[in-house]
């Protein structure tokens, strides 16, 4: 059975509050439709203010195919990355999550799943 530790629930609560996914130009994502975005779209997200978080973790799926995951280790500097270097290199429906992380190998809850569609135009 695994437990919560108060470090666990602490970043939890952090990124709950603290990072809001956004996708494309200042486009907020509060609802679970699918975003239609351009190839040239950009995730970002809002900086957490907690100032041991050392990276973000930011993780895209490839609904199409969807053992397709990548996952990447963003410096805690960064707030933005192309979705292409993201991992969404193609067209079609891509899910995107973020985490804030304490090293790499302890990071909070995923937020709120964004759902974008990437398209050609």
């Amino acid at each position: 059975m695994k437990t919560t530790t108060p470090l666990a629930r602490h970043l939890r609560v952090q990124v709950l509050l603290m990072i809001s996914l956004l996708v494309s130009v200042g486009c907020t994502l509060l609802k679970q439709e699918r975003t239609t975005v351009g190839p040239l779209c950009n995730i970002t997200w809002e900086k957490t203010s907690d100032s041991k978080v050392t990276g973000y973790q930011l993780t895209v799926i490839d609904q199409s195919m969807q053992a397709k995951e990548t996952v990447r280790f963003i410096p805690a500097d960064t707030t933005k990355v192309s979705c292409r270097d993201a991992g969404a290199d193609h067209e079609g429906p891509w899910d995107v999550t973020v985490q804030s992380c304490y090293g790499k190998s302890t990071c909070s809850a995923p937020a709120d799943v964004a759902r974008i569609r990437i398209t050609a135009k």
